[in-house]
């Protein structure tokens, strides 16, 4: 992607944001150039607070209207694409009010700048990159001379080894800007180099590694999730030769699944019950999980959790609950009444427990969609 985006572009981008909420936008250049706006009149002024976020690649917020600046009041967010800020959008207006338009604006201003650059370097190695790894994790088929053609431009080269799938998640309730949360696994990836990565909407990085740099990839993915706790979780597939990627794949949302409360990176070789539980049907998930927790609601489920995260210790789960020790017991007691399983007697708490993991996975209860099934990974 070019440093300097078009003008067409940018007012493109600015017009599409304006469609989901009443504000005006402003598309600012690096350099503090307002080069695309709702409000035409503003079009080629400098705008400072814009600069600044540009330069310091951290939202702005401006909480006066200020006419020897040319600022208005509203919040200026860097956006960032392919590891640099590229621009910052603006949404005008007051800032309590339009920061709940922040994410959005950021996730769409990135979709449309992807499907430009798909549009104008259709043959791009990027491109050519992102579609091979979506088609192997997909099991499409795809010519070997095209797979050995992107592995050729991107300084590999399959010899029959074993390859695993990376998927990086950025979660969908995050404490820092979206760019900067990419920008972030972007620089990982950047540093790291000799893989094939590709962006799956609307909020997954796949990354295919050959198993001779799955170590060393394994750990700068774990410390990227540690230093982003909270924004990134990161699922580590199995081992797979390339052509059955799929299977990696799927063995890496598999280990995402079985992610509790807190944590936020798992290999595929850790998992355990999740293997079983992978392989449930629908039908029969629905029926266990209504005869073990039907009847209650989100705060038992909640402090179920926090108990079985805390080994079922009282002490540790009060601590935690910031709840006097009598009062878990209260309420341990009022989930065994409500649906008939003790969370106190070590069987019928592993019933819970197993139906709280197959809720996990099953997206809350929700329709999973594509939840994976463990099958043989």
């Amino acid at each position: 992607m070019p440093a300097q985006i078009r003008t067409q572009l940018a007012q493109q981008i600015v017009d599409t944001l304006k469609t989901i909420c009443s504000h005006d936008i402003n598309f600012i250049d690096v350099q503090g150039r307002i080069s695309a706006s709702t409000d035409p009149d503003r079009v080629g002024g400098y705008h400072e607070g814009g600069h600044e976020a540009a330069k310091a690649g951290q939202i702005v917020t401006i909480r006066r209207d200020d006419p020897d600046r040319n600022e208005r009041r509203g919040i200026n967010m860097p956006i960032r694409f392919h590891g640099s800020t590229v621009a910052v959008i603006g949404i005008t207006g007051d800032p309590e009010e339009v920061q709940r338009y922040a994410d959005l604006a950021q996730r769409l201003t990135l979709l449309l700048l992807r499907e430009h650059e798909i549009d104008t370097r259709n043959y791009d190695i990027r491109t050519q990159t992102g579609y091979l790894v979506r088609a192997l994790i997909d099991r499409e088929t795809v010519s070997p001379a095209f797979i050995a053609e992107v592995l050729e431009k991107n300084g590999l080269a399959d010899r029959g080894e074993a390859w695993r799938t990376m998927v990086v998640q950025l979660q969908e309730a995050h404490a820092h800007p979206l760019s900067a949360i990419e920008g972030a696994v972007q620089a990982v990836v950047g540093t790291m180099g000799r893989c094939l990565v590709a962006y799956r909407f609307p909020n997954e990085y796949v990354l295919l590694v050959r198993e001779r740099d799955g170590a060393r990839w394994a750990q700068a993915l774990e410390k990227l999730a540690l230093d982003w706790t909270g924004d990134i979780r990161v699922g580590i597939g199995s081992a797979r030769r390339l052509s059955r990627q799929d299977l990696s794949f799927r063995a890496a949302k598999l280990a995402l699944q079985s992610l509790e409360a807190g944590d936020n990176f798992a290999t595929y070789e850790s998992v355990r019950l999740e293997i079983l539980l992978g392989s449930v049907s629908r039908t029969a998930a629905d029926a266990y999980l209504q005869k073990c927790l039907g009847g209650l609601d989100e705060g038992d489920r909640a402090l179920l959790n926090l108990y079985f995260a805390s080994e079922m210790s009282l002490k540790a789960t009060a601590q935690r609950c910031y709840l006097h020790i009598n009062t878990v017991q209260y309420r341990l007691r009022r989930i065994r009444d409500r649906c008939g399983l003790d969370p106190r007697r070590f069987r019928e708490a592993s019933m819970l427990y197993t139906a709280l993991r197959l809720e996990a996975m099953n997206g809350g209860g929700k329709d999973a969609g594509d939840a994976p099934r463990a099958g043989n990974l």
